[in-house]
């Protein structure tokens, strides 16, 4: 029920019993103090003039190297630490980043997309019927990138590389500035998610991040879908906007930084870093070509919008991903043919299995069992009247795009060898978050579809990898 809070405004109360995930509030406390503290790390423990752990690594620097061994100096040199990390330019630069993507997304055509099914509490009495509220969406985010695309190359061609030398010189500046984002963002959307919308209704809750513990519904997000306006027909969802271009797109823009300070410091580019280039630029441009796909994800559909998706995707992901490219342009390194072929075979297979499970999964759910492009896909209904795919893809395991997901994650990290694992923090961070991802969704499955579940996964049995997970 929902508690009257003002004329014509009612408030969704607290879930009586919330079922905390990622360890409850203890471990969202967690999340708001390790999660940047993470990717100041990775910069501290790999750059220029220090190395890269372990090869180059002396344990008496320490995780924070400028932080020193008095601890009752402790507090003194984190304050010194932060403030040595602001750079007013690259707050500028990214702000004005940040600017240039939300006029982009109102300037630039693009489609206009209806979601699947979105689950949360609370609403509108228009809004009640949760079993067909599915929402609009504008699509446009390919355009942006190829926007951001041709003013690079007009930039190089008049004025060079030494522009974008800004981005690998003021990256800490950047990693600062990505934070006061995030961290504001997280903010402004909290507040809004207690606000009335613009009918004088209560917003739609996502229902893991109404537990009344601040701390935790700051961080999982209270609003499912936080937007300027409650009509469905609204296509700005902020949520959405920040899915897929400030980090997808930040995270290519730094990769080619990168890319111009190795040319700037040999004269040439290295065969690894253009593979890291071409990769990770082909990863991101077909996500932007599938951004329809995107709609029928968890982070979407299911999961609120606060501290830990804006982090994700504001912080954590250009500035954590791009560490490949970071690596190889402070340690060049030419790949040999044997070496070249391990990360094109690893590549091409990932894709594959991605694209095609991911591919499969959207037209299912899109046009249904019986339309065309779904011809001899088998499925097994279930009493809540939801369909389950049971063959192709899906039924080889129950995610594994999952595995194909993290096999290119893989393929972007192999052409920086193995002198330090650092250039592999993403497909290893990577692997403990997809594992996690499919436990919380079995999790919500089992709830749904009951004896129904139990009775797919002994036909689909393996979850993420056939035969051995």
């Amino acid at each position: 029920m929902s508690s009257k809070t003002s004329k014509g405004f009612r408030r969704t109360p607290p879930n009586p019993a919330p079922e905390y995930e990622f360890l409850g509030p203890p471990g969202a406390v967690g999340m708001l103090v390790f999660l940047p503290l993470v990717t100041y790390a990775l910069y501290f423990n790999c750059r220029e003039g220090f190395g890269c752990i372990p090869a180059f690594w002396d344990p008496k620097d320490g995780f924070w190297p400028s932080i020193g061994a008095n601890p009752a100096s402790y507090p003194a040199d984190l304050w010194n630490f932060l403030s040595s990390t602001w750079d007013m330019k690259a707050f500028y630069v990214y702000s004005a980043y940040m600017a240039f993507l939300f006029i982009s997304f109102f300037v630039i055509p693009g489609d206009v997309v209806e979601g699947t099914v979105v689950g949360g509490v609370g609403g509108s009495p228009l809004t009640k019927d949760r079993s067909n509220y599915k929402l609009k969406y504008k699509v446009n985010a390919l355009r942006t990138m190829m926007l951001i695309f041709a003013l690079i190359a007009a930039t190089v061609y008049t004025k060079g590389v030494k522009p974008f030398l800004f981005l690998y010189d003021h990256f800490l500046g950047l990693i600062t500035a990505s934070l006061v984002w995030t961290y504001g963002l997280s903010i402004f959307v909290y507040i809004w998610s207690f606000l009335p919308d613009s009918n004088g209704q209560e917003k739609i809750l996502a229902c893991g991040g109404n537990t009344g513990n601040m701390i935790y519904d700051f961080v999982l997000g209270r609003e499912l879908n936080p937007r300027f306006s409650a009509s469905p027909d609204s296509t700005f969802d902020i949520k959405h906007f920040i899915e897929l271009r400030p980090g997808l797109i930040g995270w290519i823009i730094l990769n080619f930084g990168m890319a111009c300070k190795q040319y700037h410091e040999l004269g040439r580019i290295t065969n690894s870093m253009v593979a890291v280039q071409l990769l990770e630029a082909f990863y991101v441009l077909d996500s932007l070509w599938n951004e329809p796909a995107v709609l029928t994800t968890m982070d979407i559909t299911t999961d609120g919008f606060g501290f830990m998706l804006a982090n994700g995707l504001l912080t954590w992901l250009p500035m954590n991903y791009c560490i490949q490219a970071r690596y190889l342009a402070t340690f060049p390194l030419d790949m040999g043919l044997v070496h070249c072929a391990l990360v094109i075979i690893t590549q091409c297979i990932g894709y594959i299995i991605f694209r095609g499970a991911n591919g499969q999964k959207n037209r299912f759910r899109l046009y249904g069992p019986s339309a065309p492009q779904n011809r001899g896909i088998k499925y097994m209904e279930t009493a809540s009247g939801s369909k389950l795919m049971i063959s192709g893809w899906w039924g080889t395991a129950r995610h594994f795009n999952y595995f194909g997901d993290w096999l290119m994650a893989l393929a972007w990290s192999l052409p920086c060898g193995f002198a330090s694992p650092l250039p592999y923090f993403y497909p290893i961070y990577f692997a403990a978050l997809l594992f996690h991802r499919e436990l919380r969704d079995a999790e919500k499955c089992r709830k749904k579809y009951g004896k129904d579940w139990d009775k797919y996964c002994e036909i689909v049995r393996w979850r993420i990898i056939p035969y051995i997970y």
